[in-house]
């Protein structure tokens, strides 16, 4: 398979047409990572969005007297990485691989030259991203409650 036609079988690729999803595919690659390693760093430049084709990846954020919390663990048919859209560009999370996983990995800056070029395509990818942020506020928010739950579950 081709990375056009890899691209082009993803769900947020679902009504554009042959030649939008190559030029979607123009901004992505093929990356694989290693249990341990790290796709996103909290804090660093956020210049890939990734989607998972295979494997595991956990989003942990470091909380103060915490440490770091897993939010949530996402898997295939799954975004990672919002902060590529907006600035400042920085990640917010880490994301880490936690089984051998792999991903297209789409290039931020060409992605929002593309998004803003053609609304259909930012449109789709948009929903994607949205979808993404929701799942993230709503794990945030349970961390939340999990860190300030009054001793012995009260609440």
């Amino acid at each position: 398979m081709t990375l056009r036609e890899l691209v082009a079988s993803q769900r947020f690729c679902q009504g554009l047409s042959e030649g939008q999803c190559g030029e979607l595919a123009a901004c992505a690659s093929e990356r694989q990572f290693a249990p341990g390693e790290f796709l996103l760093r909290q804090h660093a430049p956020a210049d890939t969005f990734y989607w998972v084709l295979e494997g595991q990846v956990k989003i942990r954020l470091a909380l103060p007297g915490q440490g770091l919390v897993t939010l949530e663990t996402l898997g295939p048919d799954e975004a990672v990485g919002w902060s590529w859209f907006a600035p400042p560009y920085r990640c917010q999370f880490d994301a880490l691989a936690t089984t051998p996983t792999r991903t297209l990995a789409f290039a931020a800056a060409p992605l929002r030259a593309l998004m803003e070029r053609d609304p259909t395509v930012g449109c789709a990818v948009l929903k994607v991203l949205v979808s993404t942020l929701s799942e993230r506020v709503q794990s945030c928010r349970l961390q939340v409650l999990d860190v300030y739950a009054p001793p012995g579950g009260r609440r």
